[in-house]
């Protein structure tokens, strides 16, 4: 039996007990190619944000995570199997997590005080990038501050870690652009598969699929393909013609 990892749907970080980081994506394609590889035998080890709706099938394992840290944690684990044949990158991984949050008349106040000190615009971003007024990170953020600002912190590049930890797998990742043309988004997408050692790249438009077009463009390391896969029903067909 052949086996397929899909990651799908958004990461959702948190920025305290209430508020969240996330995107619009909802993983329904990710779901459908879960779904369709199930039921054609493969193992399918589906990866996906706890709001990501998929039917459960014998051979489908699903493992719900919340944030990018938990996304790369069960994808991590998954990789010590040494067992798989594909994988599909199609979640949409947030780029960024809550670093600290603090007020803005704090943080004035603090680089005013140092001010003697302070030389040049690197030393004012050193105390704007580990201040002293940042907030208790255990505590909720005060409500209805006008001030109240928060420091972001990049999260784990996931789809970097791909190749090293599956040095032997299909590996699908995908791209989206936003109102970019298609040379723009064939360069961006070819950029990607080149940088990460990725087989293919899905690329597509935020604004064609705003207009109801959910086509992929299916990019390698050279470019465009000239393959167009319109649906999940087409893009599983790919995969699983590669794997026979």
């Amino acid at each position: 039996m052949k086996k397929i990892i899909i990651t799908g749907g958004p990461t959702t970080e948190q920025i305290d007990d209430v508020m969240k980081i996330t995107n619009m994506a909802n993983g329904a394609t990710a779901a459908a190619l879960a779904e369709s590889f199930a039921i054609a035998g493969y193992e399918v080890v589906a990866i996906m944000h706890k709001s990501v709706r998929i039917d459960s099938h014998k051979n489908l394992k699903i493992i719900r995570i919340e944030n990018a840290l938990d996304m790369l944690r069960a994808i991590e684990s998954e990789a010590r199997q040494d067992n798989t044949d594909a994988f599909i990158h199609a979640a949409a991984v947030g780029n960024y997590s809550k670093d600290f949050a603090f007020l803005l008349e704090d943080m004035a106040d603090e680089i005013y005080r140092k001010m003697g000190k302070i030389k040049s615009a690197e030393d004012i971003l050193a105390i704007m990038k580990d201040p002293k007024c940042r907030l208790d990170s255990r505590a909720s953020l005060p409500g209805y501050q006008e001030n109240l600002a928060v420091k972001l912190a990049l999260t784990p590049k996931i789809i970097g870690k791909l190749r090293f930890w599956f040095p032997n797998t299909l590996l699908v990742g995908c791209k989206f652009t936003n109102g970019a043309d298609r040379g723009e988004l064939f360069d961006t997408a070819m950029a990607l598969c080149n940088k990460n050692h990725m087989d293919y790249v899905l690329a597509s438009d935020l604004e064609d699929i705003r207009n109801g077009d959910m086509s992929r463009y299916l990019i390698n390391r050279d470019g465009f393909t000239q393959i167009m896969l319109r649906n999940p029903d087409a893009i599983f067909k790919f995969v699983d013609e590669k794997l026979q």
